[in-house]
């Protein structure tokens, strides 16, 4: 059996292995994060969302209390330990059940981007970056972990490239979480779909399939 399979078998969940051939293939960014949003699409629709949608809750109310306040170093403590505290208890109560350890740390790690940024976060960016901390959480913790060598091997990266590599697709998926963030947290029973696609293959024509290759121009 060839090596890459080993890296597919730890892989669990519609879509995630086409993330992962596509990571082995070098392809271009917006095409990875086109198949990350569709395996996170997917998985939202086969689960119950309500625990996404109550910790998100517990974030804008954080936040709202980290923006109304005059003094925001000294509410800045008060506001995380309040989010903590109540995103806790939400997970508690759906069992901590996978989504919702992944909905919890992004609802933290949201909330200590939106007080390091200099810029005011209205609700929709809230919202935009929890989803795309979110889809993060997923995307990593069911394939990019556990596939990270097998990438490494076919692209030929060191630790230090694929990390990199890494943290290009995180910046990219926040484009498509404003989309994909409207049906998750702001209706009930929605059908998350994922949004318009970021990578448009270029159409085969008559004439592209008659150009000459590249190489062969160089030769002449």
């Amino acid at each position: 059996m060839p090596d890459g399979d080993r890296f597919e078998r730890r892989l669990r969940g519609k879509g995630w292995r086409a993330v992962y051939h596509l990571g082995c293939a070098s392809a271009p960014i917006e095409a990875v994060v086109d198949k990350v949003v569709a395996a996170a699409a997917h998985l939202f629709r086969s689960e119950d969302t309500k625990v996404v949608r109550d910790i998100y809750q517990e974030l804008q109310d954080a936040s709202q209390l980290l923006t109304a306040s005059r003094l925001r170093e000294r509410a800045s403590e008060q506001a995380f330990d309040q989010l903590a505290a109540a995103s806790a208890l939400v997970k508690d109560d759906a069992g901590c059940s996978e989504l919702a350890r992944f909905a919890d740390r992004a609802a933290l790690r949201t909330f200590a981007e939106f007080e390091k940024s200099e810029e005011r976060w209205d609700d929709d960016i809230v919202r935009q970056h929890f989803t795309r901390n979110l889809i993060w959480e997923l995307g990593e913790r069911r394939c990019l972990s556990v596939t990270r060598e097998g990438i490494m091997e076919s692209t030929k990266r060191d630790q230090s490239a694929q990390l990199a590599w890494e943290s290009n697709v995180r910046d990219v998926l926040l484009g498509p979480s404003r989309a994909l963030s409207k049906n998750l947290l702001t209706q009930t029973n929605a059908l998350v779909r994922a949004p318009k696609r970021l990578f448009q293959p270029k159409p085969v024509t008559m004439e592209t399939l008659t150009r000459p290759l590249q190489a062969l121009e160089t030769l002449r």
